[in-house]
């Protein structure tokens, strides 16, 4: 322990930009090293990703290392159940890194009773980057006759939203909301602000959190609502106000056959004179 200790002090800091996961070693190199360990060492992983992730929001630049380093913690402890809440609460549901799939979908395999950790996962496969409502209705289908007396009435019946591809913005946002709550996600609101944002349309990264309008109010209402100052219902209606509506690209008229309709009528007059 001392030895796993001492390397992860002198560990090279985890890169804030990118993609590139090489930093992190397999599962299978830091068992061996673990030497039976492995719960201790993919805490000590976690913390320093959390470390990392932290120091994202002070310097205002989107981490994108926290799937890869659930991924790494929760391979070496299957039951720790920390990084699959946590990755869940606050990744994006449409988040272009899609390594946390595999670190939802193993909470769903170690965790099956849980619905949310399963809502979020299923929110992730259905209106991600590769959007699959035939998979997400099915992760969220065996809740609908579950003896689970806790869960909501909408819970039971969403794996149909999924089915119809009529998944509402309401039941993420209230998700989102629900979750800003938890102790927990105390220290990480930042990122429930830019993922409820994403949700409402909002896309890409902010360059100054500070002069983006949009990012302030959001930020704004649901810091007045964990403080008690705005009930909930206000805020949870005011945000879907601020839903961005897509308008729909109108099909180019087809001047080709415009023009030979037109050539085609002056020709049959002339032939008439």
């Amino acid at each position: 322990m001392a030895i796993i200790a001492l390397a992860f002090h002198y560990a090279k800091p985890l890169p804030g930009t990118n993609f590139d996961e090489s930093f992190l070693p397999k599962a299978s190199s830091v068992r061996y090293v673990a030497a039976g360990h492995d719960a201790s060492v993919a805490g000590l992983f976690w913390i320093k990703g959390l470390t990392e992730l932290g120091e994202s929001y002070l310097t205002g630049r989107e981490y994108a290392y926290l799937g890869h380093v659930a991924e790494l913690s929760t391979s070496l402890d299957t039951l720790f159940y920390t990084p699959y809440y946590f990755v869940g609460g606050v990744t994006p549901i449409d988040a272009p890194d899609t390594s946390d799939f595999s670190v939802l979908r193993r909470a769903t395999r170690v965790y099956p009773e849980n619905w949310r950790l399963a809502l979020y996962y299923a929110l992730r496969v259905g209106r991600g980057p590769y959007p699959n409502r035939t998979e997400a209705a099915n992760v969220m289908r065996k809740y609908f006759d579950s003896p689970d007396t806790t869960i909501p009435d909408h819970i039971r019946t969403i794996y149909r939203s999924f089915e119809l591809d009529s998944m509402q913005t309401e039941t993420a946002l209230e998700t989102i909301l629900n979750d800003v709550f938890q102790p927990r996600f105390k220290k990480f609101r930042t990122s429930f602000y830019t993922k409820i944002l994403r949700l409402l349309g909002y896309k890409g990264l902010i360059e100054d959190y500070n002069k983006d309008e949009n990012y302030q109010k959001v930020k704004a209402l649901v810091d007045n609502m964990v403080d008690g100052k705005i009930p909930p219902v206000v805020v949870y209606n005011q945000l879907l106000a601020m839903k961005r509506v897509e308008t729909p690209v109108e099909p180019k008229a087809d001047t080709t056959a415009a023009t030979t309709t037109v050539d085609t009528t002056v020709a049959d007059s002339t032939i008439v004179e």
